[in-house]
């Protein structure tokens, strides 16, 4: 262990944790970056700032956001939660602004940024091009699919037949629309004859079910199948099924890119079913 980390270039460790990093055990620190730094205790800082041998201290943090949770009102007047990050800001020390933000879309941005950094925040260019639609869903399928659950329940209920069936779909947005549709009605099935799984297509990847069937969602006259145009994942959703494969979906729309699947189905006794 101690070979390791006399010989490492990069050691990582908590602000606590740099009270035990002595030469003999970690050999001479030049370098210390701490982060999320405006959280931490100026108390707390104090055992990395004293590493023998460092030269540079970076302090990455920010300290218009919260600070460290101090308990007692009597500590939190006397400024104990302040951070040393927020004590060199308010003596005057430089400090760099990092100006671009990489998560949240314009809209989202605006008002933070104007409020609590006086506008000095862009966005970048990946949050502006950033595709923000809602997910597709298709609630005709989801009418569909709810009426071929509804009569495998029936039939598996009647012969007292074990069945396990699986919706897939391509998009969050439908499986939460199916999901919604049916509830918990198939929750509670005794002796779980009947059992429902409804995920996306990348959710289903490696499961397997008696019966599967894929809501393609997509319905257009120019073919656009969306996330279904990705051969691995078609090829996901179209062999997780044992023994029944049910397809809804738009067959002007699949025909274009799924153009095999009528031929499938023409030598097959199988049902699909198109709207």
């Amino acid at each position: 262990m101690r070979f390791c980390v006399q010989n490492a270039c990069i050691i990582f460790c908590t602000a606590s944790g740099a009270s035990q990093m002595t030469v003999e055990r970690t050999g001479s620190i030049e370098l210390l970056v701490v982060d999320e730094a405006a959280q931490l205790k100026e108390c707390e800082s104090v055992a990395a700032l004293q590493l023998q041998g460092l030269r540079h201290v970076v302090l990455i943090g920010d300290e218009l956001q919260l600070p460290a949770m101090v308990q007692s009102e009597v500590c939190e007047k006397a400024k104990f939660g302040r951070s040393l990050f927020e004590r060199l800001v308010l003596l005057g020390h430089n400090k760099h602004l990092l100006d671009v933000q990489y998560r949240m879309h314009p809209s989202i941005s605006l008002f933070p940024n104007m409020e609590f950094y006086g506008g000095k925040i862009s966005d970048a260019a990946i949050v502006k091009e950033r595709g923000y639609q809602k997910s597709p869903k298709n609630m005709v399928e989801v009418a569909v699919i709810s009426e071929i659950i509804s009569n495998l329940f029936k039939v598996s209920s009647e012969t007292k037949t074990k069945m396990n069936v699986g919706v897939i779909s391509p998009y969050k947005g439908q499986t939460r629309a199916i999901q919604e549709r049916i509830g918990d009605k198939y929750n509670n099935v005794s002796d779980q004859i009947f059992t429902l799984n409804v995920r996306s297509v990348d959710g289903f990847q490696g499961g397997e079910e008696d019966v599967i069937i894929i809501s393609t969602v997509r319905s257009n006259g120019n073919g656009k199948i969306g996330f279904l145009s990705n051969r691995q994942r078609a090829n996901v959703a179209l062999t997780c099924a044992r023994h029944c494969l049910w397809v809804v979906g738009n067959e002007r729309t699949l025909n274009y890119e799924w153009f095999g699947l009528d031929k499938a189905r023409k030598g097959l006794k199988e049902t699909w079913m198109y709207l």
